[in-house]
Formats: structure tokens, sequence, C-alpha cells
């Protein structure tokens, strides 16, 4: 009954995570996100983009301003959003190294 849990992304992450308790600011370089449609409702609509987001990631305290991909945004409850940004060049700077 005891079978082993398979492995999570989480679990498979490249680098650990480090807590960050300090506002951080995206900027969206992408005018506009064209793609094809994949479904609709009355809800919404749900769509893919060919290609990577780029964003501008600003954080407080910290002097450099580092380009990114949007990666994921998830919806945390209570209206707020959950937003992944994959830096484009690692950059241990920003994690006081």
């Amino acid at each position: 009954m005891n079978e082993p849990r398979a492995q999570t992304s989480i679990d498979n992450r490249r680098d650990p995570r480090v807590d960050l308790a300090k506002q951080v600011t995206i900027r969206f370089e992408a005018g506009s996100i064209v793609g094809p449609g994949q479904n609709i409702s009355l809800q919404g609509v749900f769509f893919t983009a060919p290609a990577s987001i780029p964003v501008t990631v600003c954080i407080d305290g910290v002097d450099e301003v580092v380009q990114g991909q949007l990666v994921r945004v998830e919806t945390m409850g209570e209206g707020r959003v959950g937003i992944a940004v994959r830096f484009l060049e690692p950059n241990p700077r920003l994690l006081g190294e």
C-alpha cells in the first residue's frame, strides 16, 4: 500500500529557493500578445502565445534591473495571482551573494 510518491516539479528544481521579503515590480515589454485561441466561454478565453513574453524585473533595494521571461501566472485565491519569471541570466547578487 505504501507506494513511493512520484517526484513533483518542485522536487526537480535546479536551484534552491530563498525567501524574499521585498517588493518586486515587473514591466511587460510586449506591447501586445497575439496567439491562437484554444477555447472560450462566458467566463473568459484561453489562448497560447507563440513565443516567450519578455519582462523587466526590479526588486526593491537592488540596484540592478534584470531581464526575464514570464513563465507562469496562477490564481492564488482572494483576488491574488502568483507570477513566475525566469531570469535570462542567473545573477547571484540578487540573492545577496
